[in-house]
Parts: C-alpha cells; structure tokens; sequence
C-alpha cells in the first residue's frame, strides 16, 4: 500500500494557524485557562516560557470557541491515558497544538485525530548521532547524503513528521519513532505506523511554509490488522 494508500489526500484541518507567542497573549489571558492550566504553568522556572505556555492554551481555547460557539473560559478537557487531549462533548473536533520557543502552531478539524509538530529552524551540530538513534535506516543514509547546509532543515522537517505521527495517534513514545518512515523531505504522503499486531494509517504533510521553522501535521485515518489490509478498514475516521 505505502504512500499511494490515500491517493494524497490532504489533512483535514480548515484552522491551521502560526501564533507569534511573545505578541498574542493579552493581559487577561491566564483569566480563561482551567485550573489544571494555570497549575501547569506555574511550574515553569522562567516567566518568558511561563508566558508562552499560556498564550499558546489561551489561543488554542479561543481558536476552537470559534469552531464550536462556545467561551473560551468555559470549554473544558479531558486527556487519554497517554495524555492526549480532546474537547469534552465535542467528539468530532480534533486539534493539535505545539509550540518551539516563540512560535506555535495550531490545527483543528473534524475528520480524524491530528498531531501537529513546530521547530525553529537553527543548528543541530548532533543531527546525525541523533537521527542514528530514532530515524529509520532509511532516512539516516538520506540525510547523511545531503550536503551539510541542507542538513539541519531536513534533520527537523523529519523530527517534526514524526512528531506530528506520534501526537496524532496519542501514544507519546510507547511508539520506537524508528519504528515507522516519515522522510527527511516535506512531502505528502501516508504513513504506517505498527502498533500491537496492527497497522495504524496517517496522512503527512508540511505545515504552512515559513522561513524560519519546520512544521508537520498528521491525521490518523484509518487502523488496519497487521495481516490482512486491502478492502476494508477495520476503523475508519474519513
């Protein structure tokens, strides 16, 4: 199946924004985040992340008071066992949110889950000793063909894909990220990713292009026993 296995369909996520996080957040914005928000933003050591953390949640609660016609301050969520999050009472809106120093990105839709990844671009002086580690053989001998400045883009175009895998089916590292092929390129294109005796299907694409960051956003569209797959889903979202 591999890539051809959507026809190239696209993520479904009609929001998918940038956030400037050292500009959006107001001075009432720590005043619309949960308990449990606050909680959590508290525990930074620095302000400035303390800050950022808090702009990104307030934007993410006014993006999807917009989707649903509801406050801001009153949406309320609830985490799966790995800790994903998903919008109590509202089952078919799907979002993702990440964020890298200042920048943060966002993604909502209705299909399926999504898991959306941002880096800053900037060096990475252990990209192949780190790619050794959680890239596939594959992507190893294609970054280590690039000339070196081409390398730290695509090092985290293909950190951020996997990233953006990983937070779209909800299992944090239980997931080998070496486990499932991304590419190094920012492409579009399906993904398998194995998981207990099953196939799990993702559509990948880049985020919004910006010359200063690399982002990623996957949708998880369909889980298939490892084997038998052609006609049929055994779970579909599309």
């Amino acid at each position: 199946m591999g890539h051809a296995a959507f026809a190239l369909s696209s993520v479904d996520a009609p929001v998918c924004r940038y956030l400037d996080l050292d500009d959006c957040a107001g001075p009432g914005a720590a005043l619309i985040l949960s308990r449990e928000e606050q909680a959590r933003a508290g525990q930074f050591r620095f302000p400035l992340d303390r800050t950022r953390f808090v702009a990104a949640h307030a934007a993410l609660r006014y993006a999807l008071a917009e989707q649903t016609g509801g406050r801001a301050d009153a949406l309320r969520f609830t985490h799966s066992a790995f800790g994903k999050p998903s919008l109590l009472g509202w089952p078919r809106v799907h979002f993702s949110l990440s964020h890298s120093q200042g920048l943060g990105l966002i993604a909502i839709g209705g299909r399926g889950p999504l898991g959306v990844d941002v880096e800053q671009l900037r060096p990475v002086p252990d990209a192949l000793a780190l790619a050794a580690t959680h890239f596939t053989r594959l992507e190893n001998e294609a970054l280590a063909a690039l000339p070196a400045n081409e390398r730290d883009r695509a090092f985290l175009t293909c950190w951020t894909r996997k990233e953006a895998c990983l937070k779209a089916i909800g299992l944090g590292l239980i997931v080998p990220p070496e486990r499932f092929e991304v590419g190094v390129e920012a492409d579009c294109r399906s993904v398998e990713v194995p998981v207990a005796g099953r196939i799990l299907w993702l559509v990948l694409q880049p985020a919004p292009s910006r010359m200063d960051s690399v982002g990623s956003i996957a949708e998880w569209r369909q889980t298939h026993n490892r084997a038998s797959v052609p006609s049929g889903a055994t779970e579909s979202f599309a």
